[in-house]
């Protein structure tokens, strides 16, 4: 997936930005407000770097690569940085305060075009920045801000015996509890051992990604990608990856019958999981579905549901525009279950691609949405 913008980007065209103004304007002899010094290009760097090889990096990378300047950005920066460090026109030039309206004629722009750009760039790092300091929370503070406690558990509302998934009808046997983590959580190795790229490091790690393996290995292998252990188990491990995982309550494990891994080195109170992350596609901020899986022993129960239930509240808590997933065309079972629950087709999933003589190929996964606010609401949006 694509994000709309990276802190890197962001960084690169905004120190940028405020290096050409003071490249274009340093005929007039520009001086700091504060103490009549001269603004220098150090200036500059500490202002969005503590680390000088960082801002040199990034600024011969952006001449490097001017085509892809966001101009927006470019002017954000330098409007920000006077901003912080008022500057005024030396006494020959006049000993007048520069104000935006510098910035957007620095940059060719007449006023009115410039002010649409500086403001279309805020709102674009606002919301790129309340994703970033989500991420960056704890999983404490994330479930304290974003997610009530009582969602993480479900109880079977049929109760266990109508659905045969224990041979015990103790009371509460069909509460599961849910457990959010983060990957840095599951990726932890003990006594700083390393483990090859296609082996998961622990325990917990290797169940989920047998269970990915085991229920959706053949769509996998049927696509055009194939399976690819490596490159899932690396996504797995995003830092921004967060897991909602389904264990049986009060310690339960299921019967040898009922569990979808015979495999000793399983951790059996694992049951199913979905995975998301707080994210940006294109324009737009979402939480992004990236797996949900059941052991077949424990569909039907209302698991999946719920899940969808958890992680579109925190969609909607941390004020994200939408949910979003990506599915194989050929999972004609899931595809039905996510229209059931209002998903359709976004306008960023794949289009067929045109050959020549008019025919074309069309992608083997498409990726679906839910908006997750009424348009009413839109404009309350962060």
């Amino acid at each position: 997936m694509t994000s709309a913008a990276t802190e890197r980007e962001f960084k690169k065209w905004r120190l940028w930005g405020v290096n050409k103004f003071l490249e274009a304007n340093a005929a007039l002899g520009m001086e700091q407000v504060d103490n009549g010094r001269p603004p220098t290009l150090d200036l500059v760097q500490s202002r969005y770097f503590k680390d000088k090889d960082e801002a040199d990096e990034l600024l011969t990378e952006a001449r490097s690569s001017l085509r892809e300047m966001e101009l927006k950005h470019v002017i954000l920066g330098a409007c920000d940085f006077l901003d912080i460090f008022p500057l005024r026109t030396s006494e020959e030039n006049g000993n007048v305060l520069l104000t935006h309206r510098n910035v957007y004629r620095t940059f060719g722009k007449k006023e009115a075009q410039g002010m649409r750009l500086y403001a279309e760039a805020r709102h674009a790092y606002l919301r790129f920045r309340r994703v970033r300091d989500i991420n960056k929370l704890s999983i404490s503070q994330f479930t304290e801000d974003y997610l009530s406690t009582n969602l993480l558990m479900y109880e079977y509302p049929g109760g266990s015996s109508e659905q045969g998934l224990f041979s015990t009808t103790e009371v509460g046997v069909s509460a599961f509890d849910i457990k959010l983590t983060t990957s840095a959580d599951l990726s932890d190795q003990a006594d700083g051992e390393t483990t090859k790229s296609t082996e998961p490091s622990n325990n917990v790690l290797h169940t989920l990604f047998e269970l990915i393996k085991h229920t959706s290995y053949k769509h996998y292998d049927a696509s055009n990608q194939g399976w690819d252990a490596e490159n899932k188990l690396e996504e797995m491990k995003d830092e921004d990856m967060r897991y909602l995982i389904v264990r049986l309550a009060h310690d339960a494990v299921p019967e040898s019958d009922t569990r979808w891994s015979k495999d000793s080195s399983m951790d059996h109170s694992v049951v199913g999981f979905l995975s998301f992350m707080i994210t940006q596609e294109e324009k737009e901020n979402v939480v992004y579905i990236y797996e949900i899986h059941m052991s077949e022993h424990f569909r039907g129960c209302g698991l999946g549901r719920h899940l969808f239930n958890v992680v579109e509240h925190v969609g909607r808590t941390t004020a994200m525009d939408k949910s979003m997933l990506t599915v194989f065309k050929s999972n004609t079972r899931a595809r039905n279950w996510y229209a059931s629950r209002g998903y359709e087709v976004d306008e960023i999933s794949p289009k067929p691609r045109k050959l020549r003589g008019g025919r074309s190929i069309e992608s083997d996964y498409e990726i679906l949405s839910k908006h997750l606010h009424d348009k009413s609401n839109k404009k309350n949006k962060h």
